[in-house]
């Protein structure tokens, strides 16, 4: 533990995740040592791996600073843009803290960034079928179409016929005009 948090201090994440490992394989009922292997891992970008050492720290129980984990575990799932367990983690932090300020500002803002992101997810879904009704054709189908045409046709024919037939009964003959 000592060489992990002197390594730590020193900005050198590898090799205080290195002996806190070794700690955590020392003595694996010991949540200090899971959460302080959750901060470096933390430190070097692996939020997964985090995640997963502040929830075993979490599980541990009689850890003396929860809110110190839950706080940890909601920054690192942040980080993973899960904002909904980011949320549940920032207020359990403030269930056994209710005093501290930066997990109320970043449950404040966890909060606000669900709320946008919640307002773009409908909004794109509103553009998408706005893109569909316009991509929709405003004309009939071909097969309409035809059918239509063809209609139209049988009547025409029928008008023409009609007024062959009044024009043959009323005597009237055309005369060639050529």
């Amino acid at each position: 533990m000592k060489a992990g948090t002197e390594a730590y201090r020193i900005q050198d994440y590898d090799a205080a995740v290195e002996a806190f490992q070794q700690a955590t394989f020392d003595k694996p009922d010991n949540p200090i040592a899971l959460h302080n292997l959750g901060t470096a891992l933390y430190k070097k970008g692996r939020y997964t791996d985090a995640a997963a050492a502040f929830q075993r720290s979490i599980l541990k129980g009689n850890f003396p600073n929860e809110a110190a984990a839950y706080y940890n575990l909601g920054n690192v799932q942040f980080q993973l843009r899960d904002l909904t367990a980011a949320i549940e983690s920032y207020e359990s932090s403030l269930r056994l803290n209710p005093h501290d300020a930066d997990a109320k500002h970043n449950h404040a803002l966890a909060l606000q960034l669900l709320k946008e992101q919640q307002e773009n997810t409908i909004q794109q879904q509103l553009n998408w079928q706005k893109d569909a009704q316009k991509n929709e054709p405003s004309h009939i189908p071909k097969a309409e179409a035809f059918q239509l045409l063809e209609r139209l046709s049988k009547n025409e024919n029928k008008r023409r016929q009609n007024m062959l037939k009044q024009q043959l009964n009323s005597g009237y003959r055309r005369d060639k005009d050529w």
